[in-house]
Formats: C-alpha cells, structure tokens, sequence
C-alpha cells in the first residue's frame, strides 16, 4: 500500500522490542501483586518449573490458541516491584507466535497454556523470561496475561474475488464495509501519520503483505500511501475495522512497484490512532496520540 520510496518493512532486529513494546521504557504503575519473587502454596505448579493462578475463568477451560497469531493483553512485574507491562498503555498486543517462542519462550508458554478468554496469574523466573526484553533485570517476574484470542492472518477471507453487494460503494471506485466500530470521534487528516495494523490479499486469496504477520503495527504518513488508503482511512476513527476492496485505479496500476500486485487488491485495516507530524515528528504516533484506543 505504500508508494516508492517508502520502506515500511522493519529490521528483524527490531523485534523483540516490538513484541515487547512498553517493556524496558517507562511505562505508568500498577499495582504490585504479592508474593513478587515466588508464586504462593496455592498457585499451581507446571512441569516447567513456571506456576499460575487463575483470577479469571475463560467460558472453555479446554479452549487454547493454535493459530499462528495470537492477541493477549498483559501486566507484569519484576522482582523489585516496578511495572514492566501495562496493557493499559499498551493495548492488546498481536504478536506471532512462533516470533514470541524465539524471544520471549516463558511468555509465549504462559499464553499457549492459557485458555482463551481466561486470565492467570505466572510467576515466571529470570531464566524462563530469558531472553527477555530490552533492559530487562535478572529478577523473577509475574505476569497477568488475559488471552483474547488467535487468528491467521494469511487465510483469506471469503469475499476477497469480488465486491459483495452489501458493501459500500465511493464516487472513486473504493468499496468497504466496517467489521467493527470503535467509539468514534476525529477522523484523520491527509497529512496525518497513522497506527494501524492490515493484512492486504490479491482476489485470488494471496496475502501480500500484513503488519500482522510481522507482529508490529505500522505507524505510516498518510500522504505517502496508496490513493485507496487515503481516502480509506479518512473513513475511519479510531478503533474502527475496516475491509477495502481498492481497485488497481486506487492502488499500484497508475504506477506500477516491482513486486506489488496489480489490480483489485482486498485489505482488513485497524485504526489504533493517528496524529500530525508536527506531534509525532519521529513517526510514534503512540507518544503524540494519549488516547490510542487500547484494544486491538
């Protein structure tokens, strides 16, 4: 979706911040839970040496992601008491999970043994959060995970091959039709820089690209995407989700890009939030926006 010159893919290095974003920077307090350093007698031990707490029953305890994406909301300590994750801040978080195992393997054994729409309490030690995020001290961690729910962002859905009758038609050629309303409001402006995430597929049922996927969501000047996604996303407030069925008028056709599909080209797209350069003059639309919606 974005016109040449542009580069939205990110280094690989930069992962393990992005699936821990928040963690390692200052992020507001919570309060602390206790016992910090170990779980108590009545928490329930694993083989992995981890051990957990249910503070909220999900409606299937026999229910656990297996998709490759998984979305979780999450706050954690360290030992010595400071709030390392605070989902009130950051949101739920869309990571894969294959990136999570990599990085942050305790973790990603917290939520993959966690029921979906369940929330539990781990005490994890310093090695099981091994290797952790950036700056993060040699200390025991608890950690409140709600799983929200798994998804694969590669399955097509099954509307892609054509425009359904139901969707919304613009004098230009888009089509769209909302998944989902957030709580409305401001819509952004032309020269606004946006947080979104999106999986694009080509009508045959190929994705091509998704923020998804690479577990991060894209913070992009509106005025340097396709046509589609400019008038697209001036549609949408924040928290809304919706599909595009953009035309090759609207997308890469007037100016083809090596490597990006020609013609009709189908994208689901969140908007988490957006602001002007000069309030995110560094592309992090998170420090300029407070209001971010904190679901997603």
């Amino acid at each position: 979706m974005i016109r040449p010159g542009f580069r939205v893919w990110l280094p690989a290095a930069l992962v393990l911040m992005l699936l821990c974003a928040g963690a390692g920077a200052q992020v507001a307090s919570l309060p602390a839970p206790a016992p910090l350093d170990a779980p108590p007698p009545k928490a329930t031990g694993t083989a992995t040496g981890m051990a957990y707490l249910v503070l909220k029953a999900g409606p299937d305890p026999s229910a656990f992601v297996r998709e490759p994406v998984i979305e979780y909301r999450l706050d954690g300590w360290s030992a010595d008491g400071v709030t390392r994750f605070n989902s009130r801040e950051t949101g739920t978080t869309t990571a894969p999970i294959r990136e999570l195992v990599r990085f942050q393997p305790g973790l990603a054994r917290a939520l993959l043994t966690t029921p979906v729409g369940e929330t539990r309490r781990w005490w994890l030690s310093s090695a099981a959060m091994a290797p952790g995020y950036p700056g993060m001290p040699a200390l025991a961690h608890v950690l409140d995970v709600t799983v929200v729910g798994g998804s694969d962002p590669t399955k097509a859905p099954p509307d892609v091959a054509a425009v359904p009758e139901e969707a919304t038609r613009t004098p230009s050629g888009l089509a769209y039709k909302v998944l989902a309303s957030g709580p409305g409001g401001a819509r952004p402006s032309p020269g606004d820089i946006v947080l979104v995430h999106y999986t694009g597929w080509t009508p045959d049922g190929r994705v091509f690209d998704s923020s998804v996927t690479r577990g991060s969501r894209a913070s992009l000047p509106l005025d340097r995407v396709i046509p589609g996604w400019q008038e697209g996303l001036q549609l949408m407030a924040r928290g809304d989700r919706f599909r595009f069925w953009v035309p090759g008028a609207l997308a890469y056709d007037p100016a083809p890009v090596p490597g990006a599909p020609l013609g009709m080209l189908v994208f689901d797209i969140t908007l988490y939030g957006f602001a002007s350069p000069a309030q995110a003059p560094d592309g992090d639309v998170t420090k300029a926006d407070p209001d971010v919606l904190p679901e997603g």
